[in-house]
């Protein structure tokens, strides 16, 4: 049977929450913005790129659109530059994703640019296990739409009728974006949310069992779900 795990990177593999926040006040300051604090910009880390850029620069864009790519220029920047300061992986992932890299292809599927997504992957040490990366900048959408599991299925020649795929994420955008592509979906307990605001077909409540969960995954038939009242670890 033909396989694909997807993986989100953001909240699943790591927490880049502070560098992401120290982006936007380095941009800030290098614009002359005043500070904003730590908690004001930390919503808005995980609901894409372009809602952070508009919600965090709002004062420096003024609905000015040339601005707006100033801005994303500015903090992709700085950010491949100070990619992983404070991001580590998660407790267990390094091990669960060398684990996981057996039992099919891997693809990180995130919302981060794509070429961010991958100096992080390389610099965190686990770029070597993953077949490929679909950023929010790689595709006409982003999370969550299935058009990035489409193009994550067409990198790695995978074919949905006849096999399958799972999603793993911490999101509810993930989980929607899982089901609609037709992936069984795993939710992260560990994440940046604390419930996963859509309905998943198993829970991990840690990385070490996200190797046995996948192959619970793939026991499934192509097309068939499970509901999440039954999920959690084999």
């Amino acid at each position: 049977m033909s396989r694909m795990i997807c993986l989100d990177l953001d909240g699943t593999l790591e927490d880049s929450r502070r560098d992401m926040i120290s982006v936007v006040h380095r941009v800030r300051e290098a614009l002359g913005l005043p500070r904003r604090t730590d908690e004001v910009i930390l919503p808005w880390v995980n609901k894409g790129m372009e809602s952070l850029y508009r919600a965090c620069f709002d004062d420096y864009l003024k609905g000015e659109e040339a601005r707006f790519h100033e801005i994303q220029n500015r903090y992709e920047a700085d950010y491949l530059e100070n990619v992983a300061v404070d991001t580590k992986l998660y407790p267990g992932i390094a091990d669960a994703v060398k684990r996981l890299s057996s039992l099919g292809p891997m693809i990180v599927v995130t919302n981060k640019p794509e070429r961010i997504s991958r100096r992080l992957l390389e610099v965190l040490g686990i770029g070597k296990f993953f077949a490929d990366v679909i950023g929010g900048d790689t595709c006409a959408a982003t999370k969550p739409d299935p058009l990035l599991l489409q193009e994550a299925a067409r990198r790695c020649a995978f074919d949905p009728t006849k096999g399958r795929a799972v999603m793993i994420g911490d999101t509810g955008a993930d989980m929607k974006m899982g089901r609609s592509f037709g992936a069984m979906t795993i939710w992260c307990a560990w994440g940046y949310a604390h419930q996963p605001g859509e309905q998943s077909d198993l829970i991990a409540p840690s990385p070490e069992v996200l190797p046995a969960l996948v192959e619970t995954a793939f026991s499934y038939p192509p097309n068939s779900t499970r509901s999440r009242a039954s999920a959690g670890a084999p």
